[in-house]
């Protein structure tokens, strides 16, 4: 039997092209803005609230600390769950890898708004929150890569970047359902409740989105590009897992993609998430200031995204991506000025400039600029592990970097100068890459 003919007997291509793009690429939106309401839910609190439920009697920075501590534990796991369901999503399947990101985020998620705080059992709730927190880690580390393959490999040529941007979205709509849930129970109820019980109410909303989540999840299938590759005579041939073959033949470029990620990874974490802490522990302002221009920020940044991906199925990924890094450098420091007026209006127009120009101009060719880069026997492994060692030595040490840039400097400005040289560096890498958006998803693309 032909590599074809086993192709089709596998599965038949009217079964394969049943699928629409766009139906695929809702069911990637619907999965990563789960997923990514999930993960963003843990980062405000550990902002405005895990100091004061599991780190009561410590002073303010170090209750902060460690309580981004926390946070930041789940992306020591992001590589593992990136190398995990790379190797399960480019052998067995991009469906099934999906379906079990989602079931183990989701689960970690609620249980994590039942674990008790320090006044109950001391230092065993943080101990608790830690290790949900990894399930969390190892979950997002699989995720991202597989949504934005679904959504990339059914799409149409010349659409890659229109229909990548889908999965993308699905972190600023995850950002602003947090947002909104905490806000509604801030509303409701009175700060000592929001603390005592109040937030727990979002991560146990969880549930009811990973069930509709995954009913949208299971009504997709595989791409024809994944299932002709696995389906080879030359891939069955192949006796090296796909994280050895990444290493071994595409070290560069995954080299390069991680250095690129820099200025996405230090701006959304120093400005769009620190600035929480910031604008509350230090400028004293309303929490609801925070999650109000925060929701307005990143629905703004919805229309951005599309404007970005379609623009880079016209121009190419690369001069898209000088935008949104040209971006990140020219808002660095204009945004803490923004914060600084200590005015709701400053606030609303700072975040949706990190949210529109620089998280936009970036993070919306991101899903189609990686999936281009590796070839598809590979490309699950490939997209994830780079997302994925971006995150652990960019995007997990940022917000640690932010509070001690601004403790041992005194100014708030350092942090900014942080985000520009994240900025800089990327543009280094951006320099040594090759442009895709013309390039076919072969199996040997």
């Amino acid at each position: 039997m032909t590599a074809r003919a086993a192709t089709q007997s596998a599965l038949p291509s009217e079964k394969v092209n049943a699928v629409p793009p766009m139906r695929v690429a809702m069911a990637s939106l619907i999965g990563t803005a789960v997923e990514w309401y999930d993960f963003f839910l843990f980062g405000i609190c550990a902002a405005l609230v895990f100091p004061h439920v599991f780190f009561p009697e410590a002073d303010q920075t170090t209750a902060l600390l460690a309580s981004f501590g926390t946070f930041g534990v789940a992306f020591l796991a992001r590589p593992l769950g990136a190398a995990l369901f790379g190797h399960f999503g480019d052998t067995v399947g991009r469906k099934a890898a999906l379906v079990t990101t989602l079931l183990l985020m989701g689960i970690a998620t609620f249980l994590i708004g039942l674990v008790p705080g320090y006044a109950t059992i001391g230092v065993w709730g943080a101990v608790i929150l830690v290790i949900l927190r990894l399930a969390q880690g190892v979950a997002i580390g699989g995720e991202w890569g597989g949504a934005a393959l679904m959504a990339i490999e059914h799409s149409p040529k010349g659409k890659r970047g229109f229909f990548g941007a889908f999965s993308q979205i699905g972190n600023p709509i995850g950002f602003f359902l947090c947002n909104a849930v905490l806000q509604v129970v801030i509303f409701l109820t009175s700060e000592a409740a929001f603390l005592e019980w109040g937030w727990r109410i979002g991560f146990l909303m969880s549930g009811v989105l990973v069930v509709f989540g995954l009913y949208v999840r299971l009504t997709v299938t595989e791409s024809k590009v994944f299932l002709e590759t696995k389906q080879s005579e030359a891939n069955a041939r192949r006796k090296s897992i796909p994280f050895s073959v990444l290493f071994r033949d595409h070290f560069k470029v995954l080299a390069l993609t991680v250095l690129l990620q820099a200025a996405f990874s230090f701006g959304a974490y120093a400005l769009i998430s620190f600035y929480g802490a910031y604008t509350k522990g230090t400028l004293h302002l309303p929490a609801s200031w925070v999650l109000i221009s925060g929701m307005i920020g990143a629905v703004a940044s919805i229309p951005a995204y599309f404007f970005f991906a379609t623009l880079s199925d016209r121009i190419g990924r690369k001069a898209v991506y000088v935008i949104g890094l040209l971006g990140w450098l020219v808002i660095a420091f204009p945004f803490y000025w923004l914060i600084n007026t200590q005015t709701l209006a400053g606030m609303i127009v700072a975040s949706i400039l990190a949210w529109a120009v620089g998280h936009a101009g970036t993070y919306a060719v991101q899903s189609s600029y990686l999936a281009e880069a590796f070839p598809t026997e590979i490309r699950y492994t490939g997209v994830s592990v780079s997302y994925q060692l971006a995150s652990v030595i960019w995007s997990g040490p940022s917000s640690f970097i932010a509070v001690w840039l601004f403790s041992s400097f005194g100014t708030i400005y350092a942090v900014s100068a942080f985000v520009a040289v994240g900025a800089l560096l990327s543009l280094l890498s951006l320099i040594s890459l090759r442009e895709t958006y013309q390039s076919e998803l072969s199996p040997k693309s």
